[in-house]
Formats: structure tokens, C-alpha cells, sequence
């Protein structure tokens, strides 16, 4: 390998990377549960130090915090397999119900000359499909959440002490991981419950499901609010009109700007350490791959992605390009 060129040598590196990328989409069903197991098992380490720190067993301490897991998630499942099988059912209604609303718009668009433009952009029964797939894919990844839970029960009970420490790269990718984990629960916890209520208030169907999807979407930056406010603001239009309709999407903007623009810096500051042209790149390239689960962690992967590739010498140029200036000045 010394003995190649540069070019040579990128060209076998980029082989390399399509290579592992290629593999990695290919065993998705088998990563999603594993990753997913691997970042809840890093933010529970902490409370489960915490209390061993205090004298409790290990044992008792993991038991403690799958508890705790238990009981935090135990009204998830019920709030998406309820409302999905409501929504399932009612689907040909709701396409009966857009058909109406598209002619009516339709005739409206040709008196100012653009009839024809509204029923090529939008075809309601494939936006109702694309809400039942997305639905029934978050319910997939519920249905394994038990194997989920095994697997963050085997990591903690192997956890070495030493992610604990800061100054290795395995303790910086720890210590971030929780951080962010911890600020985004916190905030996309009052996102969903805002929202929640804001649309049970103006009585939009399925107002927790639509919460709950905003909690979840909230994890995946600058898109993630505006995917998640499709359904209702769809619902809302087919059901109360396009008055109505402006009043969600209101509500959603002041919700998400006053939390994500206002809130969530203040406390989370530039902690991300990521430009956000390869926050957006990260988006794409890890949905691609894992799904809907790889744009939750699209974020946590590529800093874990970052802060290796700036804990060795050869590679720390990359790293340098990933980081927004700001990030830079604090490192110097």
C-alpha cells in the first residue's frame, strides 16, 4: 500500500467506504435494534454509576434503571398501535374526504387559471399511504423494543468503567452522547406535549399520535418538525378546512421556533460540533442506510463519527472540516 499513489490510495479509501456502507444497509435489520440498544445503554451508564457510586449493587442498579425504562415507555406502544389501527381503518374515508377537498380546490384554482397544476402535484391517496407506512414503520421499531431492552441489559452489565473518563475518545463520545441525549429528550418532550394539546384543542384527530411524533422527529434536526407536522396539518385540512389548517401550522412554527431556535441553544450550546451542511449530508446518508431510526441517530453517529476521526493524527483534517468555526475557536 505505501508503494500507491495518492490518487491511488483515495480511490481504494472511497472502494473502502462504499464497501462498509454498502454492508451496513444491507444488515439494517440487525444495526437498527443493535445501535439503538447501544445509545440508550450509553445515556443509562450515567444514573447507573450514579448509583452504584452510592453503594448500591450493579445488579440492583441496572435493575433499577430498566424499571425506570419500563415505565417510561410502557404508554408509547399503546399510543401508536391504537391510533394506527383507528387510522388504518378509517384510510378510505380519509382519501374519499381529500378527493372532495382536491376537486373543490380544483375548481376554485381554474377560475384564476391553474387548474390543472393541483391534482398533478398532489395525489391524496398516495400522501394518505405515505402516513400509514411511515405510522406502521414506528410501530415496527416498537415491536422490538423487548429485544432492544435485552440488548441494553447486556451492554450495561459489561460496560467498562472507563468510558467514564473524559479524556479518552471513547469517554469524549460518552460524555457527549448523554449530553445530547439528555437536552433532546428534555425539549422534544415539550414539543410533543405542546403540540399534543395545541391540537386537542383545536380538536384535530389523533392529537397524541401526531405529540408523540413530534417527541420522536424533534431528535432529527431542521426537518424532523416539518415531517412531523405533515399528518396533522393534512388531517386538519381534509377534516376543518384551510382555515384551520393555517392555525395548526402556526401553532407548530411558534412551538418549534420558541423551543429548537430559543430554548434548545441556550441550554445545549455548540455541543453538536457539526457544520450543518453535514448535519443535513448525515440525514440522508443515514436514513438511506437504516431508515427512519437512522435519521433519529443520524446526529449522535456522525459526532461519534467526528470525535474519532479527530483523536488520530491522520484523519484529524476531516474532522476539522466537519466542525463550525465556533467549535473551533473553544477547542483553541
Amino acid at each position: 500500500m505505501s508503494e500507491l499513489s495518492k490518487p491511488e490510495r483515495v480511490l481504494y479509501a472511497l472502494v473502502a467506504v462504499a464497501l462498509i456502507l454498502g454492508a451496513m444497509k444491507a444488515a439494517a435489520g440487525f444495526l437498527v435494534p443493535a445501535l439503538l440498544a447501544l445509545f440508550v445503554a450509553i445515556v443509562c451508564a450515567q444514573p447507573m454509576y450514579w448509583m452504584t457510586e452510592r453503594g448500591l449493587p450493579r445488579w440492583f442498579a441496572i435493575l433499577l434503571v430498566v424499571i425506570i425504562l419500563l415505565t417510561i415507555s410502557s404508554t408509547f406502544p399503546l399510543v401508536i398501535s391504537g391510533s394506527f389501527v383507528e387510522f388504518s381503518q378509517q384510510l378510505p374515508f380519509y382519501e374519499e374526504k381529500a378527493e372532495i377537498l382536491i376537486k373543490q380546490s380544483t375548481i376554485w384554482m381554474n377560475e384564476i387559471g391553474f387548474g390543472e397544476m393541483l391534482p398533478a402535484l398532489f395525489d391524496p391517496g398516495e400522501a394518505l399511504g405515505y402516513i400509514q407506512r411511515f405510522v406502521a414503520a414506528m410501530g415496527g421499531i416498537l415491536s422490538r423494543y423487548f429485544l432492544i431492552l435485552l440488548l441494553v441489559i447486556f451492554i450495561l452489565v459489561d460496560v467498562p468503567r472507563s468510558l467514564n473518563d473524559g479524556n479518552s475518545a471513547a469517554g469524549q463520545i460518552t460524555r457527549t452522547i448523554q449530553h445530547y441525549f439528555a437536552i433532546k429528550t428534555f425539549t422534544s418532550f415539550l414539543t410533543g406535549l405542546a403540540i399534543g394539546v395545541w391540537l386537542m384543542i383545536l380538536d384535530v384527530q389523533y392529537p397524541m399520535l401526531w405529540g408523540f411524533l413530534a417527541f420522536l422527529f424533534n431528535f432529527v434536526p431542521n426537518i424532523g418538525s416539518v415531517i412531523a407536522s405533515l399528518p396533522a396539518l393534512f388531517l386538519a385540512t381534509i377534516f376543518q378546512g384551510y382555515g384551520v389548517a393555517m392555525v395548526v401550522m402556526i401553532g407548530y412554527v411558534i412551538i418549534n421556533v420558541g423551543i429548537s431556535n430559543g430554548l434548545e441553544p441556550r441550554i445545549l450550546g455548540q455541543q453538536l460540533g457539526l457544520r450543518f451542511v453535514w448535519i443535513f449530508l448525515s440525514l440522508i446518508l443515514w436514513g438511506w442506510i437504516l431508515g427512519p431510526v437512522g435519521m433519529l441517530l443520524a446526529v449522535p453517529l456522525t459526532m461519534t463519527l467526528r470525535i474519532i476521526l479527530e483523536n488520530h493524527h491522520s484523519s484529524q483534517w476531516i474532522a476539522l472540516i466537519m466542525m463550525p468555526d465556533s467549535a473551533k475557536k473553544e477547542e483553541d
